[in-house]
């Protein structure tokens, strides 16, 4: 005869509502009580387990009360079909927000009353059973004994969501049983939590849970910025990540500096190349592509993370998992990182976190020649969206230019809607020696704005009616026209530069395509079509 052990978190009444439950046919039911301590639940778990010869076992740590009395026959008729599946419960997530707490997180499935008969929102599992990343740690039902994690567990909030991972560790499935509706009421749902929990969870699972994110950290004889910038990658709440850093300093000052404070962190990959020139580092950033990283974010050496970037940004793409692009607020600082007031292309385009539409956000940036979105720094991006898998920019083309903030936003933006977050998320280092301040940077800027106009026109984005293409045409010829006035001042040899003479090649195009149904027909760059430099 087969055996179900029921191991249950003592409380007044757990053992009689247990006992109304139906007992399947040829089966025994083997009930053990454990002590009600929440912070020692994984050590009784334990221990009652290695205690009980069932086959079958079901842990229930928390005050509920059963609304199915077959529930049983059904969870052995789900382990019977899926022999595969070593770890059941009633309600649990396809995707775990970075906190670790199941209940809170999209993608739920099955459903579970609260104290006030309220369900916690899920779509019904698949018959007889639905793979989950995580189950809620209320009820869980194995057909094979893992260790519960004593080591790591202290309290029952993280419960589910470490027996899920250890489940998986060994091999098995994770799966919430099929229910039309409720199987089960929470008597009680206030469940202890402090940080110290929350730091030995996300040690141990984050990457059982989460998707690797790269962040990539071009650098040249700024050590001391940095040295800031490293720390605030590394500071990371979000735990997975693969961080390259490659350098270009033609002096070892700041391979002391990563040598010094970071080179005992195994997920810091570190480059020195003093033969580079700042073309060659930029190009080695960009061929840098961790094929296991899901995502990616730039990290520009004078710039800061805030230390819940990561996690923030990834929790919005867990939650809307169509979104093409995730970016925020970020603040201006000075030299010495104080902040600095709003700009008008820095201030937040609205008024609390918002989902906005791509199409939308596009034509507000294509007519007002702004980024409003944030310099490489500030946007999370997701890969399998950027143009070819991976590769910074839009049209391909506009590599030559080392523009590659803006023209990525339209990239993604052309492929749907995008999240903004009000909240402060990076900060963006203003100063002297900033690249932005260099002449081919700003006129290489000019020619990219004037590039994503044309792909937005070739491709029926963005600038789909006649009104808005005009609007932004003229827009980008006021603002040249305000260059080309300012270049009387230039010595001869500045006129000679590949960047200036583009731009007056694009000038000329642009103001050609008024007249021309705003077809923008001219040929920027013809010499590298495959966007490298």
């Amino acid at each position: 005869m087969e055996k179900i052990a029921i191991i249950y978190v003592d409380v007044p009444g757990m053992k009689e509502r247990i006992g109304a439950l139906s007992v399947p046919q040829g089966t025994e039911l083997q009930l053990t009580a454990v002590p009600s301590e929440e912070r020692e639940i994984a050590s009784a778990f334990q221990e009652a387990m290695e205690q009980s010869d069932a086959r079958y076992k079901i842990y229930v740590s928390s005050d509920i009360e059963f609304l199915r009395p077959k529930i049983l026959a059904k969870v052995l008729a789900a382990f019977r079909a899926h022999p595969e599946v070593g770890l059941l419960g009633l309600s649990g997530t396809k995707r775990v927000l970075t906190t670790g707490i199941t209940y809170t997180s999209p993608q739920r499935v099955g459903a579970v009353l609260d104290p006030a008969r309220h369900a916690l929102a899920g779509r019904t599992a698949a018959a007889p059973c639905e793979n989950v990343q995580a189950l809620d740690g209320y009820f869980l039902a194995t057909q094979k004994d893992v260790p519960w994690r004593k080591d790591v567990l202290q309290g029952v909030v993280l419960l589910g969501a470490s027996a899920s991972c250890e489940h998986r560790r060994a091999g098995y499935k994770v799966a919430v049983l099929s229910q039309k509706a409720p199987a089960c009421r929470m008597r009680s749902n206030t469940f202890a939590m402090n940080d110290d929990m929350r730091t030995s969870f996300l040690d141990e699972y984050s990457k059982d849970l989460y998707p690797l994110v790269s962040i990539v950290i071009p650098t040249y004889q700024r050590p001391d910025y940095f040295r800031q910038a490293l720390e605030s990658a590394q500071k990371q709440t979000y735990r997975n990540l693969d961080i390259f850093v490659t350098d270009n300093s033609h002096n070892d000052e700041t391979e002391e500096v990563y040598k010094k404070y970071f080179a005992d962190d195994p997920r810091i990959r570190y480059e020195h190349h003093p033969e580079y020139n700042a073309t060659g580092n930029w190009n080695r950033a960009l061929e840098y592509d961790n094929p296991e990283a899901e995502y990616v974010n730039w990290l520009m050496d004078d710039d800061l993370f805030a230390p819940k970037k990561i996690a923030t940004m990834m929790d919005f793409y867990f939650t809307y998992p169509d979104v093409k692009l995730v970016t925020s607020y970020r603040t201006l600082i000075d030299e010495k990182g104080n902040t600095l007031p709003d700009k008008s292309w820095s201030k937040p385009i609205c008024e609390k976190t918002s989902r906005l539409s791509g199409n939308d956000v596009g034509r507000l940036l294509l007519q007002h020649i702004i980024n409003y979105l944030g310099e490489p720094t500030t946007a999370l991006l997701c890969k399998k969206y950027m143009l070819d898998g991976g590769r910074l920019g839009w049209t391909g083309r506009e590599g030559k230019y080392l523009i590659t903030d803006f023209t990525t936003w339209f990239c993604l933006m052309s492929q749907g809607d995008i999240i903004y977050i009000t909240e402060p998320l990076s900060s963006f280092r203003q100063h002297a020696n900033q690249q932005h301040q260099d002449l081919d940077t700003h006129f290489g800027g000019l020619i990219c704005w004037a590039m994503m106009m044309r792909e937005a026109i070739e491709k029926n984005v963005f600038l789909q009616k006649d009104i808005d293409k005009r609007r932004a045409i003229i827009q980008w010829l006021k603002y040249a026209s305000e260059n080309l006035v300012a270049m009387k001042e230039y010595p001869i040899d500045v006129w000679e530069r590949t960047y200036v003479q583009d731009f007056l090649k694009t000038y000329a195009g642009m103001a050609a395509s008024l007249s021309n149904c705003y077809h923008i027909a001219y040929d920027i760059d013809t010499t590298r079509p495959d966007g490298k430099v």
